[in-house]
Order: C-alpha cells, then structure tokens, then sequence
C-alpha cells in the first residue's frame, strides 16, 4: 500500500473510531451543556492532547513494552477502568461535585479543569486503549519516515478537533442547554451508568 493510501485508509478508520459513542462523546457533552462551549471545547483540547499522546506511545514503541511486561499494560486499564468508574459514580450521584464548585460564593470550575478531564478520559478510555494498542499499530510502526508519522498524527488531531469540537459546540447552544437543564437528572445517571459500565468492563476484560 503507498504512504497516501495508507493515509486515506488511517484518516476513515480513525473518524469511524473517532465518531463511535463512548466515554469521551459522554464528558464533552456533559461539560458543554452544563458550562458552555468554552468549557466544552477545553475539555475537546484535552481529548485531543490524549490522543496525540496515544500517538507518541505508538510511535516510541512503547506498545512493544507492553508485549514484553503486559503487567504494564494490566495496570493502565485498570487504573484508567478506575478513574471512568470514578467519574460515572460523580455523574450518578448527580454531579455533586461541580454543584458545590458552583454554591454561591465558590469558584466556578476553571477551563483547565475541563481541559484535564478531557484529558484523563481521553488517556483512560478504553475505545483509545484498544484502537492504539491494536489498530493503529497496522498503519504505523516504530521507524516510519518523519513525515508519514507527521501526517497520521495529524489526522488523529484533526478528527478529535471536528468531532468533538463540533459536539462541544452544539451542545452548548441554548436551546440544548434549556433542554439538558430540564431531563439534567435522568441524562447524567444515564451517562453516568454508561462510564461506569465502561470502567468495569475495563477493569474486568482478561486481555
């Protein structure tokens, strides 16, 4: 296969993995309809960085080091199965967390907070950890030319920059917002019931 189709073939398969439902789509559109589309754009920013980081781990061989010492890679899903299972028990009790942060007289939740959970979702979700770790490696090994790797860490950054920014914004918008503030109750349990379903089946997989 020539290095553009190659590209070609990496850019479809990664919007497909990209757009498919999963814990990342869950907190953009949580934080966007809650705070905005600044809120909800930082947390896309921190998605984005995890999967340029995702990229890295492919690109150093690090995916290598998880053959060699799979405890390693054990440990990451169970941590990251931890963490999703953490914020869906937050979303089930109903946000009680960033309810607080929003008391009269407390701090409004910064920017970099939405950045970091876009961040910490995007390093532990499982959707990242299953497609870098086994898919991605197909299109690109340790030792590709500069530019090629230059060109599929683009393409990851431009699909997370379209679709997640796309639902930040969306989200955000006030009649959605109107909307998400009316079923708040029943669509952050339901979301919340999605993340940790995600975490223990994380926590729980045997491979």
């Amino acid at each position: 296969m020539s290095p553009i189709s190659l590209l070609a073939s990496l850019f479809a398969v990664d919007f497909l993995a990209t757009v498919s439902p999963g814990p990342a789509f869950v907190v953009v559109t949580q934080v966007a309809a809650r705070r905005g589309a600044r809120a909800g754009l930082a947390t896309m920013f921190g998605i984005l960085v995890a999967a340029l980081l995702w990229c890295a781990v492919v690109l150093s061989g690090l995916t290598v080091l998880f053959r060699i010492a799979p405890w390693l890679y054990v440990a990451m899903k169970i941590g990251g199965g931890l963490y999703l299972v953490y914020i869906g028990f937050l979303l089930l009790r109903g946000g009680k967390e960033e309810a607080s942060a929003s008391a009269i007289g407390a701090p409004e939740p910064s920017l970099a907070s939405s950045f970091r959970k876009g961040l910490l979702v995007g390093l532990t979700n499982p959707k990242a950890i299953v497609y870098f770790s086994s898919i991605f490696t197909l299109f690109l090994k340790p030792g590709s030319p500069l530019w090629l790797e230059g060109g599929a860490a683009a393409i990851v950054a431009f699909d997370c920059f379209v679709w997640y920014g796309l639902v930040g914004v969306l989200f955000s918008r006030e009649r959605v917002r109107r909307t998400y503030g009316r079923l708040q109750h029943w669509v952050e349990r339901a979301a919340g019931a999605v993340m940790v379903t995600f975490g223990l089946q994380l926590v729980l997989a045997r491979d």
